[in-house]
């Protein structure tokens, strides 16, 4: 916006002064003129694009500074509206007064300086402009944070639950402590951080949160920390990472268990320096951003066997909060069917018998799982045409409770091709790492043989965001304990190039 498009409202009874200043600027602004307190409101309601309020403190034949009774109504009535004092009097005694009650500046009838008066026109019209677009950034931020926070609600009332929320709010209070979320997959890791930034002292400041899992080794450097152009081929430009966005706020790194040596080392500096240096420059950069991190693995399983530094996990469990799993929490269920019906009363929804069952299944995949349960009864009652749904409307696996018995590939002993055969159960897990590894590849197993193996539908059921993410997780697990996959042949068939048995 040009200054010939600002519209200055001028309050003065003298109607020379009027007229010198619309020729003086005529150039540069648009005027209206009133000569009275009357006017003044009048021109007020009537219009409202005015950009600045030209005041004189003298409004009439006597002496009175009636000029200095309009300021706090203006600024009150109008706080978007800003204020400049024109007068003769150079009493700072009077200018500190005007100012005090709202006025931006002032100016001086006998001082009168084209260049100078024009100056000051603009810079309190301009900084004002830049006050309100703030005022509406911050708002409109405000808007979108509190939006991210009713998409996810930490929901329950149970008395771990409600434990868990004082102490979030606690360790809110504290904005520079790092905490650990542990707790299987899919109980509300990312909620519980939301939880924790939306209560605290860094609630003003972005959060970011990225599962380090579903980015590729080789590309979790720069999304994390940055990277300069000409850092690699295919670094076009300067790309700030998740550290840099999150600054003055909260970064919450989930499955902090599976990041690499390097990794761990670089987030080891930052957690001691809270320095970082992008990809390809020479340079550190400090940030003022709070660590969460969340994972569904043993960290002191790993550090004893060599995967995870220790001097690391020392910093990292400074303050470690375990959300548990949502079968230790089941009076919780009825009030999550609520909120993602969007039904408080089930009685409208479902009948008894599909919540008996919905109570009583074991929810490997948590609150997650839950939620995609919803999601399909919903479209199996759409399907069957039904009021309620009923437990012919959900998953398989809730109606039927008992664990699918695994299988292995057997060999043909004639030499024929591989085949399935049923099998004992696989031996018990080493360590909670592997535990955790079969539970999630015996999901993706029935979720596969559910899906007709279209592993888009797989992905999305397990709440990944693509394919890619889901042969990644494939592969992280085979990596680690190949020996697991003997017991999942629709993995094993389904990614052939992942799985070589």
């Amino acid at each position: 916006m040009s200054s010939k498009n600002y519209h200055i409202l001028i309050v003065d009874d003298d109607t020379e002064f009027h007229q010198q200043i619309r020729y003086a600027f005529r150039r540069q602004f648009l005027f209206s003129g009133a000569v009275n307190e009357q006017q003044l409101f009048q021109k007020l309601e009537e219009e409202s694009d005015f950009d600045l309020l030209l005041l004189d403190l003298v409004l009439d034949d006597t002496e009175a500074k009636k000029g200095l009774d309009l300021i706090p109504q203006v600024v009150s009535q109008y706080p978007e509206l800003p204020v400049i004092i024109v007068t003769g009097d150079r009493s700072i005694d009077t200018v500190v007064t005007a100012m005090k009650l709202g006025a931006k500046n002032f100016l001086v009838k006998d001082d009168f300086d084209f260049d100078y008066w024009e100056q000051r026109f603009t810079e309190v019209i301009e900084g004002s402009k830049l006050k309100q677009e703030n005022r509406e950034l911050r708002a409109e931020v405000d808007r979108r944070r509190a939006l991210e926070n009713e998409a996810y609600p930490f929901i329950g009332e149970s008395p771990q639950i409600k434990e868990i929320k004082r102490i979030l709010k606690l360790v809110s209070e504290e904005p520079d402590v790092t905490v650990l979320i542990t707790g299987e997959t899919g109980t509300g890791k990312e909620v519980a951080a939301r939880y924790l930034h939306a209560h605290g002292a860094r609630s003003k400041g972005a959060f970011q949160a990225v599962n380090l899992s579903a980015i590729q080794d080789t590309l979790l450097e720069s999304t994390l920390f940055g990277h300069k152009k000409g850092a690699f081929t295919g670094a076009s430009r300067d790309m700030e990472g998740y550290f840099s966005q999150a600054n003055h706020g909260i970064l919450m790194l989930d499955e902090i268990g599976d990041i690499d040596q390097n990794i761990q080392i670089k987030l080891l500096r930052f957690l001691e320096t809270k320095l970082i240096r992008p990809v390809g420059s020479d340079q550190d950069i400090h940030l003022d951003v709070q660590v969460v991190t969340a994972t569904h693995r043993d960290l002191s399983a790993a550090v004893q066997q060599g995967r995870f530094r220790a001097d690391l996990f020392q910093r990292l469990k400074a303050m470690v909060i375990e959300l548990p799993p949502l079968r230790a929490r089941r009076d919780d269920i009825p009030l999550l069917l609520g909120h993602y019906f969007q039904e408080p009363d089930l009685s409208k929804v479902m009948t008894e018998g599909a919540l008996e069952a919905m109570l009583e299944y074991s929810w490997i995949g948590n609150i997650r799982e839950l939620k995609n349960a919803v999601s399909y009864a919903q479209l199996r009652a759409r399907i069957q045409d039904k009021k309620l749904i009923d437990e012919r409307c959900l998953p398989v696996e809730i109606l039927n409770s008992e664990p699918i018995i695994p299988v292995v590939m057997q060999g043909n002993p004639a030499g024929g091709e591989m085949g399935a055969a049923p099998a004992a159960s696989p031996a018990s897990p080493k360590n909670i790492d592997e535990e955790h590894a079969l539970i999630d590849l015996d999901r993706i197993e029935k979720l596969l043989i559910q899906k007709n193996k279209v592993k888009k539908d797989v992905a999305i059921a397990i709440g990944l965001e693509n394919t890619d993410n889901l042969r990644y997780r494939i592969k992280k697990h085979f990596d680690k304990h190949p020996h697991l996959f003997a017991n999942f042949p629709t993995i094993s068939q389904s990614y052939r190039r992942i799985v070589k048995l």
